[in-house]
């Protein structure tokens, strides 16, 4: 089996998980075994997978040791009629959400509890009350239909331990915390019978080594996705567990001397232990070679790009002529408030031109953006999107895409941008855009932070309707070399070469 290890899946993706998501597809059609594997708790983490089509093809450690890892649901329950006609309490609805508050028959206030909808049939969670109406405890329901977890709570609700339960209500798992400097601090945790008898624990780093090696079988992969959450338990494995640490972004903190800057703490793990892992796999030439210029001793490296292209209907007189489409995080990196800037001084010469932001982040930062946005009475030119899950008919529409990073690892927008002939104009960066974008042939490279220059390349790119065209028939030319077919040869160069 390969296992694409992370720390978490969410049902907002980040671009790590969009390429775990990609790197499943591509190893579906090809007929190779693979899973997506993460180790922090999440009792939602079956319904954000069929959001994204990985049904059967995700789970957790903690789904592993409480012995849930298929996607099986259980019937649901009619909460209502169990408390009022069974328990014979007094539920009383909650307005403003698919809550409830359950009082006892002495009116005293016992529980309230959180549905997924207004059925009443799958709760989130139930929180209990003591008679001072202070919470004691949490359960927490798995999103395919049982109780998870219940957390146990005290003075100003500090957790004091939690239990993990299988399908059938026994304990798997516990975790006991303690007050130390006026922080909740994790002392241990305890495994209960598996294979037979109880293991124990003193961090989650144990735990989630013990997890690997559990896991593991002859033949396995481990593709670790996550390096700054997960590294050191992976490398901390047994010698005969075969991990291949997958570098997402640059791996330096100063971009303009990789050679001698600081580490990075998300790679700090594999470049200051590189014995302990099979490979490297990075998405770009240019970084294979820095950090070889570097680093002796290194495991071999692959480069393997975090995405691929598939055939896609393309019909770039569809397109809007000044439409602009922005894919990016909410964080300060990204710097999306340049694009903001350019499309403000865009306006006054292309009175139609649009910006679409796709994605989500720091609400700080997103509001930092709207207040601009308002202030400069933008509000008919700059919109926000949101997460969406598909861009397809967002990037059919669009005749340009920024980026506007301080760093990549590889541009996923870049490359899907592209592959709908949609021209990129991009700050040259590490890495990625500088190796999809050829200057002045599907796009520009602009100097990072020269905001005039963004500026000027937008302005000539609007302002010359063959220059569009050309961009956009290049895109899609140059995007083919990222075919589905020339990534799934380097994927299988790689699993052999690890397979010898």
């Amino acid at each position: 089996m390969n296992y694409f290890v992370g720390a978490y899946f969410n049902s907002q993706l980040t671009g790590i998980e969009k390429a775990q998501v990609n790197r499943i597809g591509l190893f579906a059609a090809q007929g190779w075994p693979a899973k997506c594997l993460y180790t922090k708790y999440n009792p939602r983490i079956h319904e954000n997978a069929e959001k994204f089509g990985l049904q059967g093809k995700c789970f957790t450690l903690y789904d592993y040791f409480q012995e849930t890892t298929t996607d099986q649901c259980e019937a649901s329950v009619d909460w209502i009629h169990f408390w009022q006609d069974v328990c014979h309490f007094r539920v009383e609805f909650v307005d403003i959400a698919p809550d409830v508050r359950v009082f006892d028959e002495h009116e005293r206030f016992i529980m309230y509890a959180h549905f997924t909808g207004q059925d009443y049939q799958w709760p989130i969670y139930i929180n209990y009350f003591d008679c001072d109406h202070k919470k004691v405890q949490r359960d927490i329901y798995d999103s395919r239909g049982f109780l998870s977890q219940s957390k146990f709570l005290k003075e100003q609700q500090r957790v004091q331990s939690e239990v993990f339960f299988n399908r059938q209500g026994q304990i798997k798992i516990e975790k006991m915390y303690q007050e130390v400097n006026d922080r909740t601090v994790l002392k241990r945790i305890i495994l209960r019978d598996f294979r037979k008898r109880d293991w124990f624990f003193d961090t989650e780093m144990e735990l989630q080594t013990f997890f690997f090696d559990s896991l593991f079988m002859a033949g396995d992969i481990y593709f670790c996705d996550k390096n700054g959450y997960i590294g050191q338990a992976m490398a901390n494995t047994a010698s005969s567990v075969t991990v291949c640490a997958v570098f997402h972004s640059t791996h330096t903190r100063d971009q303009d001397n990789v050679l001698e800057s600081p580490l990075k703490s998300p790679y700090r793990v594999p470049l200051t232990q590189p014995e302990k892992f099979n490979r490297f796999i990075v998405s770009t030439e240019l970084q294979k070679r820095d950090l070889l210029a570097r680093f002796d001793q290194l495991p071999p490296i692959a480069v393997i790009p975090v995405g691929y292209v598939r055939k896609a209907k393309v019909n770039l007189f569809e397109k809007k002529a000044h439409r602009i489409i922005g894919v990016a995080r909410f964080s300060q990196e990204k710097q999306v408030l340049h694009q903001i800037q350019v499309v403000e001084r865009l306006v006054t010469e292309f009175p139609d031109v649009e910006l679409h932001l796709f994605g989500f982040g720091s609400r700080v930062e997103e509001q930092k953006l709207r207040d601009y946005v308002d202030k400069h009475n933008l509000e008919r030119h700059v919109f926000f999107r949101g997460f969406v899950s598909d861009l397809s008919r967002e990037y059919a529409q669009a005749s340009l895409e920024m980026v506007t990073s301080k760093e990549e690892g590889f541009s996923l927008t870049v490359l899907e941008a592209l592959s709908y002939g949609v021209p990129v104009i991009s700050y040259d960066i590490n890495y990625g855009p500088n190796e999809m974008v050829k200057d002045g042939v599907n796009g520009n490279l602009v100097e990072r932070d020269k905001l005039e220059l963004l500026y000027q390349r937008a302005r000539e790119y609007f302002s010359d309707p063959e220059r569009q065209h050309n961009y956009k028939l290049n895109s899609l030319q140059i995007a083919k070399t990222y075919s589905e077919v020339a990534i799934t040869k380097k994927w299988e160069n790689l699993l052999t070469d690890i397979n010898l």
